[in-house]
């Protein structure tokens, strides 16, 4: 079985691939695309794979764009931190999808969903791109509002609008507020990257997400990318890297 993945974030490619080959051993994943541009080339130029497994929020766009785009005839299964409002388009639309973060479990199911139907080809000409992004954009997601952190023995919260940035250090996950104390967390990057208000943070690089209100100074960097100063200050230097400067500045814009 051959199997394409379109995911933006490094990590959650790594995941994913390391998931399905543990489900489905005899698989071949022949591409990894990270954006909307890469990979309608890649459906331009290439024959379609057996599976298709797509991340909806891209780092330029919704993946939606591909279909509108490129035809493709595989089966999908959307990957997608969505609330249930915006999936329900996807089940009027036949189109399967898995809730991040992702489980071995879901993906089981998922393929087995996928044995059931014997791999049959999806007629993605039905489907009203127009539709689902315009209900995507509408959705009313319901973003973290807080987070539950522990100092000794007692256990507390810490409300979103109370954070500077999240990063990773020596595996494991770091939230310091704008008041400069700091907790380590459960959710990994990429859960808590899913589950709060992208208009308020961004995820500049593999090991932090900063929050907009955190960033004091912008300055260009070596290779075409950005060093921020934040508060409160770090440790060590803040790097937004180079795939991610130009959604960046765009953010920062929008």
């Amino acid at each position: 079985m051959k199997i394409v993945i379109v995911e933006d974030e490094f990590y959650a490619q790594e995941r994913l691939k390391a998931r399905l080959l543990k489900v489905e051993p005899e698989s071949e994943i022949i591409a990894v695309l990270d954006s909307v541009e890469e990979s309608v080339k890649w459906f331009q130029e290439n024959k379609q794979p057996d599976l298709l497994f797509c991340d909806i929020q891209l780092s330029d766009g919704i993946s939606l764009e591909i279909f509108d785009k490129v035809e493709i005839d595989c089966p999908v299964i959307f990957t997608t931190a969505y609330d249930e409002y915006a999936l329900q388009a996807f089940k009027v639309n036949s189109i399967d999808y898995l809730l991040k973060p992702i489980s071995e479990k879901d993906l089981i199911k998922a393929f087995q969903k996928f044995k059931k139907l014997g791999g049959e080809k999806k007629d993605t000409s039905n489907i009203d791109i127009k539709n689902l992004l315009k209900q995507l954009g509408n959705s009313d997601k319901k973003y973290k509002s807080r987070f539950l952190v522990k100092t000794g023995a007692v256990m507390s919260t810490i409300n979103i609008d109370e954070v500077a940035y999240f990063y990773i250090k020596n595996q494991l996950v770091y939230l310091v507020t704008l008041n400069n104390k700091e907790y380590i967390i459960d959710p990994t990057l990429d859960v808590i990257e899913d589950t709060i208000n992208p208009a308020d943070f961004f995820r500049i690089n593999r090991q932090m997400i900063v929050a907009l209100k955190a960033i004091k100074e912008i300055h260009p960097h070596f290779h075409n990318r950005l060093k921020l100063n934040l508060q409160p200050e770090t440790k060590e230097e803040v790097i937004v890297s180079k795939r991610k400067s130009s959604a960046f500045k765009e953010w920062l814009e929008d």
